[in-house]
Parts: C-alpha cells; sequence; structure tokens
C-alpha cells in the first residue's frame, strides 16, 4: 500500500505541482487548503507524513497546528515537514528543526521548495 502524504497549505499551486511530483514517486497524497479541524481531519485520514505550511489563516497557523498535532496522543508520532515563505514574508530565517520542544518536525523547507530534496527527505523519514 502507498504511503500516505498530508499536505496541509492554503496555496493551490504549491499544492498542485507538489501532488504530482509526490503521485509521480508512488505516493498517496491528500491535501488540506488550510488548517481549519485540521488534527481532526489528521486524525481521519492518518497520514505516513504531513507537509504543513507555516504561514495560512495568520502567521503562526501552521506552527499553532503542528503543536496541536505534537500535544495530541493520536497524532503526535505522525511526521511533520513544515514548508515556509515566512522567513522571505517576515525578512526571517526560521530556526525549525526537530528538537525536544518539537520532536514531531522533522525539517522545514522555503518556498520554493528543491524537489529533489524534498523527497530525498521523504525517504529518509519513511
Amino acid at each position: 500500500m502507498a504511503q500516505k502524504i498530508l499536505i496541509i497549505d492554503d496555496d493551490p499551486e504549491f499544492t498542485a505541482s507538489t501532488r504530482d511530483l509526490l503521485e509521480a514517486e508512488d505516493y498517496t497524497v491528500a491535501n488540506l487548503p488550510g488548517v481549519t479541524g485540521g488534527v481532526d481531519k489528521v486524525k481521519e485520514m492518518k497520514p505516513d507524513v504531513i507537509l504543513l505550511d507555516v504561514m495560512m489563516e495568520s502567521a503562526d497557523s501552521g506552527l499553532s497546528t503542528a503543536k496541536m498535532l505534537r500535544d495530541d496522543p493520536e497524532t503526535s508520532s505522525i511526521p511533520v515537514i513544515l514548508i515556509t515563505g515566512i522567513s522571505k514574508a517576515e525578512h526571517l530565517l526560521p530556526s525549525y528543526a526537530p528538537n525536544e520542544a518539537w520532536p514531531n518536525v522533522k525539517t522545514s523547507f522555503e518556498k520554493p521548495v528543491d524537489p529533489e530534496a524534498l523527497i530525498r527527505k521523504l525517504r529518509e523519514i519513511l
């Protein structure tokens, strides 16, 4: 059975191109256009990995969702890859990396995401 990747991102172009890339690599892909009801939907979908945009409904909605996923026993073991354009939008350099505070966050990628690097990271995680 193909491994399921859930993309939570409000950018339809990013979602479509990433879906095409992942499906070409034989992953099953689902997507949510925002974080509203995200944790419940994650529980329902049971993905193997989540690609989570940092800035959607608000500048930190993705981070808030990552925290909720981390704190829920049903979702805390699902690996999260943060996808962000926030450092460009906010002129910041993100420092998201796995640590004790964020054990579910495996890495982050700046948009535009390097497709080869994303596939390498997914293979490493899975």
